[in-house]
């Protein structure tokens, strides 16, 4: 057996239309280029991104036609058959230029999936509800503005995607698509939605991120299969009790709204895991929260908390959000979640820590950037799986002799405190890849520095060295060294050592020499000398082969080393 003819010779058509030909292939998807066959019939096409701006009205010759797919074309005009193919089941017209729904599809009864994303259609026909079979509809990145009361006939529909429209309000007709499993309404105009929208009693999920919405009905509580809700963007200001009636919700994501408050009954959601309340307007939060003991990620970033209540139970959270709130402390209970990973609390008022804290012994990151601490409590040795942490722009005066023991630690930020000395026992941490200890007080560094084999970037820039050990020369992955605005009169000669090094800053300091070695350094890329007291240069630096910007601005030469004459013709960027 073979292709029919007349199938055939239609095939050649469109092959004339596009200008190659169009093969045979095992399968097609909106992507793939082909058609397929079944019992020697072409039972699917696949034309992505083909030019087309038309569907000649011959195409019905495919009688067994179950998969037609577009995407990608210019395609303004549809056949107008008034018997379209009505074994199709599966149409995409995707990323095309329609402007309307072309009545020839209303007619294709076995239709099960339908992509009509990214046109220009306004309006979708009350005709819509003829696709009695329907289960998959795609009008995401159109121009509608409104929905048809019809859309509620379609009692076989599980996904609708409406996303990137114009749509200011849903019809109560919604209430009745009784098989619906997803709802999708970003970026929409929605300022309500209908109270019928609790009728949806097989929804799972549903996402209303950037709409206009300033509460949610009581009905929502009666969305009995929901497992995941997304309202981050909107201009909520209260949620309903109800919504403590979702008792298989997963997700509640309320980011970006203005909710000052949230209800008690939040804590029924047993089977949460992840609750995001960021960026609102909240000031505290319901003691019940310490319910949630399904939690796995808390955020709370960007309020006005001024204290975290209980939450020792949350024995499941690995992920804690506190950024930019006011707070001045954090619970003792704290220390109780015992598979906590992540830990932001940076931005707040936080003048000590629970000795509680240093039984988190999964934490592996812990973030503490501009607050209020002093020092650190003695506990802090315990977290063992610490791999970043960040303390810069506190008030901290010296690290605990425990800090030893952080043995994972690959970044450590200390910049901007009140450091007048680093411990020994920074050298005790060997798998330390970035070391930031810029703008303190500190006037030496131990040598034992010198241990950190995996140390990629040290900066010291800011504080009052007098001078480096001999022991940096021991850095060997050191790629970023930042000595800027210090009192060094000299670099030792081990500086060469460093093999490895592509930034050198030393601006801002007393140098009045530099070694010879600093020839050896041939990965160097940058080297900024910038405001000391050199009258020379050594002249190896003429001879460094991978540097590419050298600025000696505001130092004491007489005149100008020869030998910058062979870096400048090397088109190095010099700044004299």
């Amino acid at each position: 057996m073979s292709i029919p003819q007349d199938e055939r010779r239609f095939l050649q058509d469109l092959e004339t239309m596009i200008g190659e030909p169009i093969p045979e292939v095992p399968t097609i998807d909106s992507f793939t280029f082909g058609y397929t066959l079944k019992n020697d019939r072409i039972n699917g096409i696949s034309l992505f991104s083909c030019h087309l701006t038309s569907i000649p009205e011959k195409i019905n010759v495919f009688a067994f036609l179950e998969k037609l797919l577009l995407r990608g074309n210019k395609i303004k005009l549809f056949p107008e058959n008034a018997c379209f193919i009505i074994t199709l089941k599966e149409l995409d017209i995707s990323e095309n230029t329609l402007t309307k729904i072309p009545k020839t599809i209303l007619s294709c009864s076995s239709l099960t999936k339908l992509n009509l994303e990214s046109n220009q259609i306004s309006e979708i026909p009350e005709e819509i509800e003829y696709l009695s079979s329907l289960e998959i509809l795609d009008l995401s990145q159109n121009k509608l503005t409104t929905l048809p009361n019809a859309i509620g006939n379609l009692k076989n529909l599980k996904s609708l995607d409406l996303n990137e429209n114009l749509i200011e309000f849903l019809p109560d007709s919604i209430g009745s698509l009784s098989s619906l499993e997803l709802l999708y309404l970003i970026n929409n105009n929605l300022n309500k939605l209908p109270e019928t929208i609790g009728q949806l009693k097989s929804l799972k999920r549903l996402n209303l991120r950037n709409n206009q919405l300033i509460d949610l009905p009581s009905s929502m509580g009666n969305l009995s299969s929901l497992t995941s809700l997304f309202l981050k963007n909107n201009k909520i200001a209260c949620l309903p009790t109800s919504i403590g009636e979702l008792a298989n919700l997963c997700y509640l994501g309320i980011s970006s709204n203005s909710l000052v408050e949230l209800p008690e009954s939040i804590g029924n959601l047993s089977k949460l895991e992840n609750l995001s309340l960021s960026l609102n307007n909240l000031t505290r939060i319901p003691d019940s929260v310490s319910l949630l003991t399904s939690l796995i990620r808390l955020e709370l970033s960007n309020n006005k908390i001024k204290e975290i209540p209980d939450i020792g139970n949350l024995n499941c959270l690995r992920i804690l959000k506190l950024k930019k709130n006011n707070l001045k402390n954090l619970h003792e209970s704290i220390g109780s979640l015992s598979r906590l990973e992540v830990l932001k609390a940076d931005r707040n008022e936080i003048e000590n820590l629970p000795e509680s804290v240093g039984n988190l012994s999964l934490l592996k990151e812990l973030d503490l950037y501009d607050n209020k601490l002093s020092n650190l409590p003695s506990s802090f040795g315990g977290l063992t799986s610490l791999e970043v942490l960040d303390l810069s722009k506190n008030q901290i005066k010296e690290l605990p002799k425990q800090t030893e023991f952080l043995k994972s630690l690959t970044e450590l930020d200390l910049s901007s405190n009140q450091l007048t000395e680093l411990a020994p026992e920074i050298g005790s941490l060997p798998l330390i890849k970035n070391l930031i200890i810029g703008f303190n007080k500190l006037k030496s560094i131990p040598e034992t520095i010198g241990a950190l084999k995996n140390l990629e970037t040290l900066d010291l820039g800011k504080n009052h060295l007098i001078d480096v050990p001999d022991s940096i020369g021991s850095l060997e992955s050191l790629m970023h060294l930042y000595l800027y605005y210090n009192e060094l009169s000299q670099i030792p000669e081990t500086i060469g050592n460093l093999e490895s090094l592509c930034y050198l800053y030393l601006g801002n300091n007393k140098l009045k020499n530099l070694p010879e070695s600093m020839g050896n350094l041939k990965s160097l890329e940058y080297l900024f000398l910038r405001t000391n007291l050199l009258t020379k240069l050594p002249e190896t630096i003429g001879d460094l082969p991978a540097l590419k910007y050298l600025n000696i601005e505001r130092n004491k030469f007489g005149e100008v080393p020869e030998f910058l004459k062979k870096l400048a013709q090397r088109n190095v960027k010099l700044f004299i």
